[in-house]
């Protein structure tokens, strides 16, 4: 069995990049050429005019700089590799997806043919982007290579890599992928940890790395509401005796229930107990729940809360458990 270069987990055998790992390597790529555009449209613009009426400009000793260097050194030419002290290690963009499409060009094994029809097999002599040597080409060409890549241990270096570029280049832009919390719980470690992530495909697990396709999530977010509907059993209470009118109202008693999932802007709210002594879930407004519980909505699917039944069995007074 194979072994993830980067989360050291188990993976198919022959590759060294699990499918979660894949799958973000593919979304970055997808990202980077869209961040760039982002930075040059925003960050290059020349600063304002010095003002006017005074000698000297702004009376500084020497110009002021009209754009960020930070960019600048993103956008611009360089090279891959740290040049000496004063380099704070940032390498360009163009450079450094140039430097890594080389380095696969010159490891990817060409079959070609001598004029006597001998078949020779060697590394290529350079990569060559369909798109030109632009950061969209090069981003097309990586990802059609991502699956050579991924087969070889320095898959976990090129990993590591381009999440520090665009990590460096999102702290510039703020543009960040949003990410969605999903309502079932993890198959394998049954932790409500499942997100999905703007731009990659799929869904994976935050507690244990898991992977799953869109339509293996929406097949088990299937099962496991219909498991919860099917095996709860009947849990009607039973009738409070009546009290007269001498008696003092008792104070409503609290139970411990467990939010099951988010189904819209509904919260299903089942008891605190085994699966196969509860009741028919109940839904109450997710926003509500979430307010009262002073949790946000999305930390709402598998949280334990205290609630007051009422006299009509309806919970209210949501605290956290």
């Amino acid at each position: 069995m194979s072994m993830c270069a980067i989360c050291r987990r188990a993976t198919q055998p022959g590759l060294h990049a699990c499918p979660r790992h894949t799958a973000e390597l593919r979304a970055w790529l997808a990202e980077l050429p869209g961040q760039a555009r982002l930075l040059e449209r925003e960050f290059l613009a020349p600063a304002a005019a010095p003002a006017q009426g005074r000698i000297g400009g702004t009376g500084r000793a020497t110009a002021p700089v009209p754009v960020d260097l930070r960019v600048v050194t993103l956008l611009g030419p360089g090279h891959a590799d740290v040049l000496g002290a004063d380099d704070d290690g940032t390498v360009p963009i163009l450079a450094w997806l140039g430097a890594w499409a080389g380095y696969i060009a010159y490891t990817y094994p060409a079959v070609t043919r001598d004029p006597y029809g001998t078949a020779h097999v060697q590394p290529c002599d350079q990569a060559w982007p369909r798109h030109c040597e632009t950061t969209a080409g090069y981003c097309v060409w990586l990802t059609r290579y991502l699956p050579y890549a991924a087969a070889h241990p320095w898959v976990g270096d090129l990993h590591r890599q381009l999440e520090a570029l665009i990590d460096r280049v999102r702290d510039l832009t703020h543009a960040v992928p949003h990410r969605h919390p999903q309502g079932a719980p993890c198959p394998r470690c049954e932790a409500f940890a499942l997100v999905a992530v703007d731009g990659q495909l799929g869904i994976t697990c935050d507690s244990c790395g898991h992977h799953l396709d869109i339509d293996a999530y929406a097949a088990h977010a299937a099962a496991f509401l219909h498991t919860h509907q099917t095996t709860a059993g009947d849990a009607t209470p039973a009738a409070a005796p009546p009290h007269t009118t001498h008696e003092r109202t008792p104070p409503m008693s609290r139970v411990t229930v467990r939010v099951l999932l988010l189904l819209g802007d509904q919260a299903e709210i089942v008891a605190d107990v085994p699966p196969a002594e509860r009741a028919e879930p109940v839904r109450y407004p997710a926003a509500d729940v979430a307010a009262a519980a002073g949790v946000p909505v999305a930390d709402l699917p598998g949280r334990r809360l205290t609630a007051e039944v009422g006299d009509d069995d309806q919970l209210s007074g949501w605290r956290v458990a």
